[in-house]
């Protein structure tokens, strides 16, 4: 397996970043028009929160919890009752975004709409994961990736799944450890061959690999995923230390002939990233 590498190593979010479900295009497309700005303000939301403005995103959230709850009552569908739990579930609302997913369920989505199902249903199982249904999370999550053509909540249900199960082998012994990871490693493959300029699935795959022991694996899918692009710049980051930490391993560990060519062609990418050095992205402080 090559080196092993304790699961605390690499960062695992606990608290659902629910990066993928932006939603921009779709709901600015819906033609609902009683969800016009709620949709709108989510969306804005996102964006400011991907630029780690936390005011200003609470407060686009806040208007689309608002607005979503008046197109809640003056005309209830399942759409307006998604971007509703969408907003609770960026406000930290939980039990009330639970509700009003499962209301968008019993309320049944309409031909065209398989979009805005997916991600109520994604929504449903960030849900369930932050009151301590992870098993239940799991299965949604499974479902979307197995069936699902809306590349938001792929991505979404993706890096939740990814998370979870790092998580839990973190306790297992280390056949059960290994035949879980082998388990996701195959469910990552698939999403890459079925999407390859996805960079999140490059970095989810680059994590797995850590975690495997494959530091070269887990180097190139790094690398991979930081020229495709990442969502977010927290991710972005993540994967920044992780081309790091394998570099470092690597240049420690490998023949001297191979590890003069993996320096310098890391020495290559680094410049060309604008890294100060080969171990120093820019974003680093001094």
């Amino acid at each position: 397996m090559g080196d092993m590498i304790p699961i605390s190593h690499f960062s695992i979010r606990t608290r659902p970043a629910f990066i993928a479900l932006g939603l921009a295009a779709a709901l600015s497309a819906a033609c609902l028009t009683d969800l016009h700005r709620a949709k709108r303000d989510y969306a804005e939301g996102r964006e400011h929160s991907a630029a780690f403005r936390t005011e200003e995103a609470v407060a686009s959230w806040k208007r689309a919890l608002s607005e979503s709850g008046r197109a809640c009552l003056r005309k209830p569908s399942a759409q307006s009752f998604t971007v509703k739990g969408l907003a609770e579930i960026q406000l930290g609302l939980w039990r009330e975004a639970e509700a009003s997913f499962l209301e968008a369920f019993g309320l049944g989505f309409d031909k065209g709409e398989a979009w805005a199902a997916d991600a109520a249903l994604a929504g449903l199982a960030a849900s369930f994961e932050e009151i301590g249904l992870a098993a239940a999370a799991l299965r949604i999550h499974a479902q979307i990736l197995d069936r699902s053509e809306f590349r938001p909540a792929l991505m979404f249900a993706a890096e939740r799944r990814t998370n979870l199960v790092l998580a839990g082998a973190a306790g297992l012994e280390t056949k059960d450890r290994d035949r879980a990871l082998a388990a996701l490693l195959k469910t990552l493959d698939r999403l890459v061959d079925r999407d390859f300029a996805c960079g999140l699935y490059h970095y989810l795959h680059a994590q797995v690999d850590g975690h495997f022991g494959d530091l070269r694996r887990s180097y190139e899918e790094a690398v991979m995923a930081r020229e495709l692009g990442l969502p977010t710049a927290k991710i972005g980051r993540d994967n920044d230390n992780q081309l790091v930490y394998c570099y470092t391993r690597l240049a420690e560990t490998l023949p001297a002939e191979d590890r003069t060519a993996f320096v310098s062609a890391h020495s290559a990418w680094a410049r060309k990233w604008g890294w100060r050095d080969d171990r120093t992205p820019a974003w680093k402080k001094e």
